[in-house]
């Protein structure tokens, strides 16, 4: 069988050739073998069957280069096939042609019009069989042949589909491929512009408050020296001076320190670390949040974690959308659960028109508290401010 430049059918294209050429050559065989048993020339037919192998040969041919000859090719090698029923001495197996020629309309040809082709093959024959060897001797060829043709082309038609659709997958799967290869440069791009955005606050951090005190300090040394000449009873005040600017200093350095090589959640607990974070959105913000502890602090590094970041990117939402610079974090530690919730008197905004689209803060705060078995409300109103509440319950070991 000729072959298709297309990607259907080719895992099984060989074993497919072999059985279109398989029925050619017993057609011919039998032939050659039925004239030299009966004393007929089959000359006629030979030719018919050298012009119908012709045109199998370059249906690949006209398939690549000249598409629109398909189907008048294919409709001659059925004419030949046709013509060979009614040659003489009349042999039925003529037919077999058929059966080969269903594969080739079902590889070659779209599947929406293959079965059209199909069904003329079938009405075909059973005006042929029935014309040649009359109504009745015809009816017990007919059913086999147009068995054989839709059996082969209904098959050849299913793994047709099933070869289109492993290669709608496999090209599925390459753009997956380019996609997450886009996304890890975008990914990586951004952790570029995050390293760059972070050492330019930090460089803002060292000017606006390190360096200063420091050219403070030198100011100070400077005018100890000088006062130890013309005022020496000024000298203790200005070295108590220089001494507070040092421990300033030292404190400004190690928050600098801390940012960089920050401890987890789990090693200083979660109170102490919405302090340590709350004085450094007091002094990079300047966002006065007030902290409200109730209860024992308990649970485990995923619980203290998943609140933790929730409070974050709560204030965080303060900061850029509330139009406030005040909060209220209250944490409550109970006997079967962690209640965290964040308040702000901001502008607030309508839920009904966040419904559909929430932040990427939004989601992630509640995918982090409902991953644990937590329930997380987002409360607001135009003129009332947000308020932000997750629990999360504490498992038995967590609670002893």
């Amino acid at each position: 069988m000729p072959q298709a430049d297309d990607s259907a059918g080719a895992h099984l294209r060989p074993v497919l050739d072999v059985f279109y050429y398989l029925v050619f050559a017993a057609v011919a065989v039998r032939l050659a073998v039925q004239a030299a048993t009966q004393g007929f020339q089959p000359l006629a037919q030979f030719a018919l069957l050298a012009v119908f192998l012709l045109l199998s040969l370059l249906q690949p041919v006209v398939y690549r280069r000249l598409p629109a000859l398909l189907q008048p090719c294919l409709a001659l090698a059925a004419a030949i096939t046709t013509g060979l029923l009614f040659t003489k001495p009349r042999l039925d197996y003529y037919a077999l042609l058929y059966v080969a020629l269903s594969l080739s309309v079902t590889r070659y040809l779209t599947l929406r019009s293959s079965p059209y082709w199909l069904g003329g093959f079938c009405l075909v024959l059973t005006a042929a069989l029935s014309l040649v060897f009359g109504l009745v001797e015809g009816l017990s060829y007919i059913p086999v042949y147009i068995a054989g043709v839709l059996v082969i082309g209904l098959y050849g038609r299913a793994n047709r589909k099933a070869e289109e659709a492993r290669a709608r997958s496999e090209e599925l799967a390459a753009r997956l491929q380019e996609v997450n290869r886009r996304l890890k440069v975008y990914a990586e791009r951004a952790e570029e512009v995050a390293t760059a955005q972070e050492r330019s606050r930090l460089a803002r951090e060292l000017h606006d408050a390190v360096t200063q005190t420091v050219f403070s300090m030198n100011l100070t040394a400077e005018a100890a020296r000088l006062a130890c000449e013309a005022t020496p009873q000024k000298v203790p005040n200005m070295l108590d001076r220089l001494q507070e600017l040092g421990r300033d200093a030292l404190a400004e350095m190690r928050s600098l320190v801390d940012e960089l090589r920050p401890r987890t959640v789990a090693e200083i607990g979660l109170v102490r670390s919405l302090q340590k974070h709350l004085a450094m959105r007091r002094r990079r913000d300047e966002l006065a949040v007030q902290l409200q502890v109730s209860g024992e602090e308990q649970g485990g590094e995923a619980v203290k974690e998943a609140l933790f970041r929730t409070a974050q990117e709560a204030l965080n939402n303060v900061q850029r959308h509330s139009g406030v610079k005040q909060a209220a974090v209250e944490l409550s530690f109970g006997d079967a659960e962690v209640s965290l919730r964040v308040r702000d008197a901001g502008q607030g905004f309508t839920l009904a028109t966040a419904a559909g689209g929430e932040s990427f803060g939004l989601i992630n705060m509640r995918e982090r508290v409902e991953a644990l078995g937590g329930s997380f409300r987002l409360v607001s109103a135009p003129g009332a401010g947000t308020t932000v509440e997750a629990s999360v319950p504490l498992r038995r070991g967590e609670r002893e």
